[in-house]
């Protein structure tokens, strides 16, 4: 049995309105819960992610990756790549895994990634 039902990502932004359309028109997710300062996005039946106002203005260091996985990556990387993103990697095959996945920034540094797993057992667990 599971421990926990579900899970929430949470990344912090300077501006909060770039963090919303980021995750609305970007990632195409969306929002299921609004408190204002802080914003969740659903990515599936039991995944989310949530954006959160810095309350003082700070340089994003980085060390967070959002991974989303998803079951056609050649279509992702062809939607994302003409959207308004940074660092957009190539696609990259991972033999060990398998999977196939590339990454990319938004404009405050939250580093992401669209994966799709190969194996067929893999597929059926993520």
């Amino acid at each position: 049995m599971y421990r926990y039902s579900s899970n929430i990502t949470f990344l912090y932004y300077n501006n909060l309105l770039y963090g919303s359309y980021f995750m609305e028109n970007i990632l195409g997710l969306p929002m299921v819960m609004d408190q204002g300062f802080a914003k969740i996005y659903q990515v599936n039946k039991t995944s989310f992610i949530g954006i959160v106002k810095l309350s003082k203005e700070v340089t994003y260091k980085g060390n967070t990756l959002v991974s989303l996985n998803t079951n056609n990556v050649q279509k992702e990387y062809k939607r994302i790549s003409k959207l308004d993103v940074f660092n957009l990697s190539e696609i990259q095959h991972i033999a060990q895994i398998p999977l196939d996945s590339f990454f990319f920034k938004d404009k405050e540094g939250h580093e992401f990634e669209i994966e799709e797993f190969l194996s067929e057992k893999d597929k059926k667990t993520y």
